[in-house]
């Protein structure tokens, strides 16, 4: 993650007891894990949250696309209106039928 070499490592340490102190190390040290784990946990949860997103669209973009494919089918096949009673849908197609 760092790249950092054991040589590097120590540099650190030592500037770390050198600065802080063997008083306020362990301390410090806690801080900064806790720091660490805070910003881990943030990452996690947006990158959860952006894949959900991208999830909802690709769905978004799937029921539009079968939401187009049935209205063409319903244009298509030209049903008619829920609403037309039976008995006049059945007489017009008669009418039709015996003037042929």
């Amino acid at each position: 993650m760092l790249d950092i070499g054991f040589s590097e490592f120590l540099v650190i340490v030592v500037l770390a007891i050198l600065v802080l102190g063997p008083e306020k190390l362990p301390d410090a040290l806690k801080d900064i894990a806790r720091f660490i784990k805070k910003t881990k946990k943030m990452w996690r949860d947006a990158t959860s949250d952006i894949t959900k997103e991208l999830e909802m669209e690709e769905m978004k973009e799937e029921l539009k696309k079968y939401k187009d494919e049935l209205k063409h089918l319903q244009d298509e096949t030209k049903l008619p209106d829920i609403n037309t009673p039976v008995d006049t849908f059945g007489s017009r197609d008669m009418k039709d039928f015996l003037k042929s």
